[in-house]
Order: C-alpha cells, then sequence, then structure tokens
C-alpha cells in the first residue's frame, strides 16, 4: 500500500503516478521541537504528514523573537507546496510537534505529478483557495476585531478541524498552551490569559493548564461572541 494513500490531495493518483512521487522518498521521524524547514530556506520538496500523533506548525518568529503560528497541519495533509510551485524560498518556518510520520516529496516530483494529473492540478487549487481564505480571514479579523472575537472563531475554527467528543464537550486533540493562542493571534499571552479565565467562570471553555488541553462545552456560546459583535 502506497504511503501517500492515506494523503487526500493523492487521492486521485494512479499507482503508476503514487509510484513516482515516492521514488526516492525518505520518511522522516523529526522529533518534538525539530525544524522541518526554516523560513527562506530553498523550497527543493513537499512534504505529506503520513502518521503519528502530532501536528506540523507553520509560522515565523522575528528578531524580537516574536512568533507568529499560521496554521497546524495533521495526518493526511500537505505543506511546503507553495515554494515548490513558484521556485522561490520558504514563506513560513515548518516545526514538528508530538510525533509525526513525514513523507518528504521531491519537488521535481511534484511538479511533474502537478503537470501529469488535472485531478491533483484540482486538489492543489483547493488547498491553496482554502488556506488562502483562511489567511484573509485572520488578516481581517486583525484589522476589524476585538482580541476575544478573534480568539473565538479561532477556536471554533480548531475545534471544526481537530477535535473529539468527550463527555465535557468538544476536547482539541492536539495539546495548545495560551503562548500558542496568543501566537495565532499576534497578541500577548497575559491578554489571552485574561480571557480564557473570564471564559473558565462562565463555562463558555474548559481549559486544563497544566496538559495543555481546551475543552469546549457548547460551541454556541462561543458563536454567541461572535454574534453579539455583529450586531449594528
Amino acid at each position: 500500500m502506497s504511503s501517500l494513500s492515506s494523503i487526500a490531495a493523492f487521492e486521485n493518483l494512479t499507482e503508476t503516478e503514487l509510484d513516482r512521487l515516492e521514488h526516492g522518498m525518505p520518511i522522516l521521524e523529526p522529533h518534538d521541537g525539530q525544524e522541518i524547514f526554516g523560513q527562506g530556506d530553498p523550497a527543493d520538496a513537499v512534504y505529506a504528514i503520513i502518521g503519528g500523533a502530532g501536528r506540523v506548525r507553520i509560522g515565523a518568529v522575528d528578531r524580537h523573537s516574536k512568533a507568529l503560528m499560521v496554521e497546524v497541519f495533521h495526518v493526511g495533509d500537505i505543506f511546503g507546496e507553495i515554494g515548490a510551485i513558484d521556485g522561490h524560498t520558504r514563506t513560513a518556518a515548518a516545526v514538528a510537534e508530538g510525533r509525526l510520520r513525514v513523507a518528504r516529496i521531491r519537488a521535481s516530483a511534484f511538479l511533474w505529478a502537478l503537470a501529469s494529473s488535472p485531478k491533483l492540478g484540482e486538489a492543489i487549487c483547493r488547498i491553496l483557495a482554502q488556506r488562502l481564505r483562511r489567511t484573509f480571514e485572520l488578516f481581517q479579523d486583525a484589522t476589524f476585531e476585538r482580541l476575544e472575537v478573534r480568539l473565538a472563531r479561532q477556536i471554533l475554527y480548531l475545534v471544526s478541524h481537530d477535535a473529539r467528543q468527550t463527555d465535557q464537550g468538544l476536547r482539541l486533540s492536539s495539546r495548545l498552551r495560551q503562548a500558542d493562542l496568543a501566537d495565532l493571534l499576534g497578541a500577548t499571552t497575559r491578554s489571552i490569559i485574561t480571557i480564557l479565565n473570564a471564559w473558565r467562570s462562565r463555562t463558555i471553555v474548559i481549559y486544563d493548564t497544566d496538559r495543555a488541553l481546551l475543552t469546549v462545552p457548547n460551541k454556541l456560546a462561543l458563536q454567541a461572541i461572535i454574534d453579539a459583535d455583529t450586531v449594528p
């Protein structure tokens, strides 16, 4: 069975196309916290997360060590495709969190498959459109919305993509430190702690600080925060 068969972007490729993609393809098992590639690095490969219980964090750190988290990817996702497609350097850094198995696909093999398979082209277009839409939403929120609304919106986004049902509610599968939420929103950790504490007192969220686990008992309560801010 192909190592890439679990990757949504490649699900319509033939066995021959998958074999060519996998030719000479190493499987990486980065340790927790290891940088897979850095911002500005040459984009000589596309990566696919084929196994594990962790995630890949995409973002950047400025010269003052302030971090920005753009997105997190899990099993079944690809990343690093932008630089491979346009031939420029990496737009952001990719860091492994937890335990993962990651396939490193040569950029030349990926571009060959992209040119050969209309189905792959359609899949990549959809992926890029979704990611561009999310980037625009983050930019729009950062410009117009209060931090509480932005946090509510991003938690709902994360819950819809990476959560499991528990007795207490929908719990994010990945650990999410308060500093991670701050990085995602370009805010200070202190401001995120203040909002989370207020929400915990009203049971809008349940946050286990020691284990960095966030649970949403009722999504409607978070949605109400967003909706209340849109009323003229």
